[in-house]
């Protein structure tokens, strides 16, 4: 009997198919959201974690002000002019800082009259140390330093240098005086609650704190009324407290001064629609008033709308001036802060253009392919942002030599000497920095009145990265992080007042209420100590870049996103200073987190290719999401009504090196206002010549070719230099280098009693010169072999020096022999041979693998070289480790590990 075959019915096969289908579809879904996470609806980035399903970004700052004028839209018309007339007010008002407390000198702190707290107890609070010294005038062998303090937030910390005033302490200060309003500004850091008095000259700003603003930062600001005011005194009668980021603020009117276009740039030309007044001198004759004079002042200091909305015009613009009058009372006109965008224009004869005052946003960027940007019309598509901002600004297409390091470019823009921003060479960054601060790109901005702010990982100002991990530290804030806690009796009391419901204006306008503080618990003090513990490592090695704020971002997925939120929140916090804002957006490529959208981007830009480029669909996803982070800090400068005085500066590395497996990027600068020359041919510039014309460009005089630049930030002003005379100067300096290449040699000898002999330096080719010691322990034989005999001279410290002209010093690799310019060697064998010890890390002999036939010259360098400047500090180091090990070597004489040598420390310095 023949089986008849089963057959599976068509709702079995339907099923099936779908089935399959449904997850296949699930499973490529679940591999695509992985990598490109999906874009949340509601952007709330504060609750934000690392989740894989979810790319959080702040809600753009732009954004949140056109919410803002949505909202006030609910108030009456007159109410709406009223507060867009305050904003145009306040665009034309800077606080510029005419005196630092911790830059400047003449601060002392000392003891007065006053009583103490009743109870001074131990805080438990992130605390690094500062190297700003506060003496004390009644005593001046004592003085304390200042103290960073560090504020943990969910995905950043801020640290901000202060200084901890104790109950009965104050500090005071001798302010500059000038015409104008002068305000005293500060934060405040409170620890307990008491009372606090400011002498102004003839006035006294004095409060009581209680409780309730225990732990909390408040920016205070304090009108000096008394105009002949010079010393300024901080007295802290009954409470213990952090003055931090204190200053003597003078208030300009002058954020909308025009920029001074030079005739002879060779990189801007003047914008002809903002254009006021021309190269042309009129020199009035004694019979004319000096009404030309006002007529000319008025026309410079008028404001030039490019953008200015068409509702907002005036009517009748030809209209008699009874009838403007009539129109203006009728009709309410005033001009969107958001739509003046550029200031006016002065055509000058002077070799450079001048935006006097103007911010400063330098961005680092990922890396970022050399072919996406030649493709204007693929980069419209993918990066908008960047494709705008190319049309608007002077462009140094593939110029700019850099380091494969993202961190040592972002530290090239702080300090102008890379040889010394290594991150293995952590101590002496640390030394040069603190002593060469006129190298220090910061500091000569604080010096002009500027607020610097670095925002960037922990790791590119050598903090450990653990500083910015503060998840769990944040969720402490706001509580009492001290020894012994405060009663809470008298805010239970107070709860009733507080939320007695408003009147009035009040229930209009609302403020923020204040909270009570939790107390802390049991369970608290171990996340204080990790974290701690984590902060104050290698905390010794931190050079003092000096900004007035750093804000060190986790290093995390969420690094960018978490970048621009933290830029967000500073500028509303000091949108009317002048500043500097050093952003480093560039991080590893596995941490940046394309989102589904930025994946569409990608697919569309590459169309049907997109299925044989996979790989370039996510370094596309990349730009998009890159181009999105440059979206929100543009967006931020316009919505602070700040973009018509920010200039702006995008270093953007590319992925590629060239031949000679050198490193560029391109640069990227805009003026508002200035009209870019196109076809900028400027070949291997450094990050300091960009330094140099940024700073000349606000009005700070900085680099080689300025007559009367005060700073020693190395680098070229480019709007002053053509570019066949850069290349000329360029080619020149480093003939000069090549060409005063000799080596000075340093030997510090300590001769054992019984264990020493004597030995000779042979050099390579180059004759032996200049040849001194403090004791006759040398000879020369022929100026080609140097022998000595420290025998002769028993214990007492032998110093020699002698030069060499060093042929071989610009080979990228070579023998120890080639690169030192000779070798050692002895006359006769001997048992026990000389212990030698190198250079400024003290490295011992037979830690040096001498049997290698070739070291890089990176390494030759570390192990042996030692500037002129480092060397003194270098032999007394060796002096006294030679003093230690005879020590120990003495007290133990029998033991079979000792073995007593003569040591030898030999130095090379570069000349």
């Amino acid at each position: 009997m023949v089986l008849k075959s089963s057959r599976i019915s068509k709702l079995t096969l339907y099923i099936i198919i779908s089935s399959i289908t449904l997850l296949s579809i699930l499973i490529i879904t679940l591999i695509i959201t992985y990598f490109f996470p999906i874009q949340t609806v509601a952007n709330n980035f504060n609750t934000a974690r690392d989740s894989q399903f979810i790319a959080p970004w702040p809600t753009s700052a732009l954004e949140q002000e056109y919410s803002e004028r949505r909202r006030l839209k609910r108030y009456a018309k007159s109410e709406q002019m009223r507060r867009m007339e305050k904003q145009l007010q306040r665009m034309e008002i800077l606080n510029t800082p005419i005196y630092d407390l911790f830059l400047d000198s003449n601060v002392e702190i000392s003891n007065t009259r006053y009583m103490t707290s009743l109870e001074d107890t131990a805080f438990l609070w992130p605390l690094l140390p500062a190297k700003k010294l506060f003496y004390n005038s009644l005593n001046p062998n004592i003085f304390r330093k200042s103290s960073n303090v560090i504020f943990p937030y969910p995905h950043w910390s801020t640290v901000i240098e202060g200084l901890l005033l104790l109950g009965g302490e104050e500090i005071k200060a001798t302010i500059p005086v000038v015409r104008g309003r002068r305000s005293f500004n500060f934060t405040l850091f409170l620890l307990t609650p008491g009372n606090i008095r400011i002498n102004l000259g003839q006035y006294v700003w004095a409060k009581t704190f209680t409780e309730d603003d225990v732990q909390k930062r408040m920016k205070l600001s304090i009108p000096i009324n008394d105009t002949t005011a010079s010393i300024i005194k901080v007295i802290s009668i009954s409470s213990s407290f952090y003055i931090l980021d204190a200053s003597v603020n003078h208030t300009e009117h002058n954020a909308r001064s025009p920029i001074r276009v030079s005739s002879q740039s060779t990189i801007w030309n003047p914008n002809k629609n903002l254009l006021i007044a021309s190269t042309k001198k009129i020199t009035p004759t004694a019979n004319e008033d000096d009404s030309l004079n006002e007529e000319v002042d008025d026309e410079e200091n008028q404001f030039v709308d490019e953008q200015k909305p068409d509702e907002l015009k005036p009517e009748e613009a030809t209209s008699t001036n009874n009838q403007s009058k009539q129109v203006k009372k009728k009709n309410i006109t005033i001009n969107d802060p958001l739509a003046q965008t550029n200031n006016s224009q002065i055509m000058t004869d002077e070799p450079y253009s001048t935006a006097f005052g103007y911010n400063i946003v330098i961005i680092q960027t990922p890396k970022i392919s050399e072919n996406i940007l030649k493709n204007k019309k693929k980069l419209a598509k993918i990066s908008p942002h960047l494709s705008s901002l190319l049309e608007q600004s002077a462009v140094f297409s593939k110029s700019i030599s850099i380091s494969d390091n993202a961190n040592e470019n972002f530290r090239r823009f702080i300090f102008s000497d890379q040889k010394y921003l290594n991150s293995d060479n952590i101590p002496i960054t640390k030394e040069e920095i603190n002593e060469k601060k006129a190298k220090n790109t910061y500091l000569e901005l604080r010096k002009y009145g500027y607020d610097v702010v670095g925002i960037a990982n922990p790791e590119a100002y050598f903090y450990n990265k653990q500083i910015a991990d503060s998840s769990d530290f944040a969720n402490l804030k706001g509580k009492w992080l001290e020894k012994n806690e405060w009663t809470f009796s008298k805010k239970n009391s107070q709860i009733d007042d507080r939320n007695i419901p408003a009147q009035g204006l009040e229930a209009i306008f609302k403020t923020k209420s204040k909270e009570i503080s939790p107390s802390i618990t049991q369970k608290d003090f171990p996340i204080i100590s990790n974290f701690l513990t984590g902060v104050s490592q290698n905390i010794d090695a931190v050079p003092e870049w000096a900004p007035n704020q750093y804000i060190l971002i986790n290093n995390k997925n969420l690094y960018i996103p978490r970048t621009i939120d933290a830029f967000q929140n500073w500028t509303l916090e000091n949108q009317q200073t002048r500043f500097l804002a050093h952003i480093l957006l560039d991080t590893d490529a596995q941490l940046i987190r394309p989102t589904l959208k930025d994946l569409g981007k990608s697919i569309l830009t590459l169309g049907f290719s997109s299925v044989f480029n996979p790989f370039q669909i996510d370094d596309i996803a990349n730009i998009s999401f890159v181009d999105r982070a440059l979206g929100h800090i543009f967006d931020t400068i316009k919505a602070r009504k700040i973009e018509n005085r920010t200039i702006v500066f995008v270093l953007q590395p590319l992925d590629k090196a060239d031949s000679k497996n050198r490193l560029f990027a391109t640069g990227i600068l805009k003026i508002p206002g200035l009209i870019p020359k196109k076809n900028l041919n400027f070949e291997n510039l450094n990050i300091n010549d960009i330094t140099a014309t940024l700073l000349t460009n606000v009005g700070i005089p900085v680099g080689k070719n300025i007559d009367n630049s005060q700073s020693e930030i190395e680098g070229f002003m480019l709007e002053k230099i053509k570019q066949k005379e850069y290349q000329e100067k360029k080619n020149l300096t480093q003939e000069l280098v090549e060409k005063n290449k000799f080596f000075k040699y340093t030997m510090m000898i300590k001769a054992d009693e019984k264990n020493c002999a004597s030995f000779i330096w042979n050099p390579r080719k180059e004759k032996i010169f200049g040849v001194q010691a403090n004791f006759p322990v040398n000879q020369l034989i022929f100026d080609s072999a140097l022998e000595f005999f420290p025998c002769s001279i028993k214990n007492k410290f032998i110093q020699l020096t002698w030069y060499q002209r060093n042929e071989n010093s610009n080979m990228a690799s070579a023998n120890i022999d080639d690169f030192l310019g000779g070798n050692f060697s002895y006359r006769k064998n001997i048992t026990s041979l000389p212990y030698f010890y190198f250079g400024n890390s003290i490295t011992s002999s037979e830690s040096i693998p001498f049997y290698f036939d070739t070291m890089t010259r990176q390494n030759l360098e570390k192990i042996f070289l030692v500037e002129e400047k480092n060397l003194k500090r270098s032999q007394k180091i060796l002096k006294e480790n030679f003093y230690a090990i005879d020590i120990f070597e003495k007290s133990n004489l029998n033991s079979p590990n000792v073995t007593n040598r003569t040591k030898i420390g030999f130095f090379v310095t570069p000349l």
